[in-house]
């Protein structure tokens, strides 16, 4: 009988996740499978990190922040305060998520116009605000 160490088991669900990201990333990003090995292995290890850093524990946040980490690098958070401030909050990470894509797609955009980028990041963060609060709310 063959038992695992938790630290063991921890490892493998890793290197299983890193795997369906990178699969992920390959399908989805056309320049990503001509980067380097290395250079794919580097960039992974440091936007999963980042990921973690910035709070984000679910498979879908974890994969949103690594997609915005390839155009944008990781740690792009620091490029903006408000962005910033929200991956330290306390709130609920799908709301954080929806923020923080439109925070992307806009700087991806518009690269110079971080006011854009917030503004974005503000509008989509309270169109996910429960009970009507949002879209909903606004008719």
């Amino acid at each position: 009988c063959m038992r695992l160490s938790t630290e063991q088991f921890d490892r493998m669900v890793a290197d299983h996740w890193r795997q369906r990201v990178d699969r992920a990333l390959r399908k989805a990003v056309p320049e990503y499978p001509a980067a380097s090995q290395e250079l794919r292995d580097a960039f992974l290890t440091l936007a999963l990190d980042a990921a973690e850093g910035a709070g984000f524990a679910t498979e879908q946040g974890a994969a949103g922040y690594v997609l915005g980490a390839w155009y944008l690098e990781p740690g792009f958070e620091s490029r903006s305060s408000l962005l910033g401030a929200l991956f330290k909050s306390g709130i609920p990470e799908f709301r954080r998520l929806h923020a923080m894509d439109a925070w992307v797609r806009s700087t991806i955009a518009a690269p110079a116009d971080t006011r854009a980028a917030d503004d974005a990041l503000r509008k989509a963060f309270d169109m996910t605000h429960a009970w009507g609060r949002g879209a909903a709310g606004r008719a």
